[in-house]
């Protein structure tokens, strides 16, 4: 009983369990406290979409994602571009999904089977939001090709690349420490979960990017053309408040470092 009411015990228990459950367990050990566990699984979904909205770092974070993709959105319906106008629309879905996904596990969840619902639902967004922006970039570089245009001539694209490189090498590093049958590339449970912090890392630095590359489109030509300049101001307004919002929910004790 004193272990449970013991917060560093309690959160050392909590880091060490499994993000996805074992699917190898006996058939009748899943069968146990059946009330309880479907009681925990259907109260990790409203828990974890209201820890995305907790605190006012989340809400700065909510508003200023809704700043600048309704912003963006407005520009986009009064100002058509044909193929063009794909890019930024589905560009601006997937920073929203993967900043969703990380807020939702801002703070760490607090019990392991709320923590196996985040990562689900993380992972449904992080995969998403891929597809959005790879379609993005699929876009731009057809309309360019059939435009004649050359590619990787601003920063606004060199940043872009980076970015979709980052998150290739993010998702894949995901991946290899969260599956069980994935683990064995990086040795084995124990290791693969000695390198969550890592995960969280380049996740963090990736998101620099994320952020820094629709910040650099604003001076973009047809953005200029096509844009006020208060609208410009939203957008990269909402694009900070978001980052800064992100980045103050940081929890450093999960990064490796003392302060929590």
């Amino acid at each position: 009983m004193p272990a449970l009411s013991d917060p560093a015990h309690a959160h050392g228990d909590l880091e060490r369990t499994p993000l996805l459950p074992n699917t190898q367990r006996p058939a009748e050990e899943s069968t146990m406290a059946p009330s309880s566990s479907t009681s925990d699984r259907a109260d990790a979904l409203p828990l974890i979409a209201r820890s995305s909205f907790t605190g006012p770092a989340a809400l700065l974070a909510q508003a200023g994602l809704l700043l600048a993709t309704l912003t963006l959105w407005r520009v986009l319906y009064t100002h058509p571009a044909g193929l063009f106008t794909y890019h930024p629309g589905l560009q601006s879905i997937a920073v929203l999904g993967f900043l969703e996904g990380i807020l939702l596990l801002q703070p760490q969840p607090p019990t392991a089977a709320h923590k196996r619902k985040g990562l689900q639902l993380h992972q449904v967004l992080q995969y998403s939001s891929l597809v959005a922006i790879v379609a993005g970039a699929a876009f731009i570089v057809y309309n360019k090709a059939i435009h004649g245009a050359k590619h990787i001539q601003t920063w606004h694209a060199t940043f872009g690349l980076i970015t979709l490189a980052l998150i290739a090498l993010q998702i894949t590093f995901g991946a290899l420490v969260v599956y069980s049958p994935l683990q064995r590339w990086v040795g084995d449970e124990g290791k693969a979960k000695a390198l969550w912090k890592y995960h969280r890392m380049s996740g963090y630095a990736t998101l620099l990017f994320l952020i820094a590359t629709p910040l650099l489109a604003l001076w973009s030509d047809w953005l200029v053309g096509n844009s006020s300049r208060l609208e410009r101001g939203l957008i990269g307004a909402g694009l900070v408040l978001a980052g800064v919002g992100a980045f103050a929910r940081v929890q450093t004790s999960k990064l490796g470092l003392k302060r929590s």
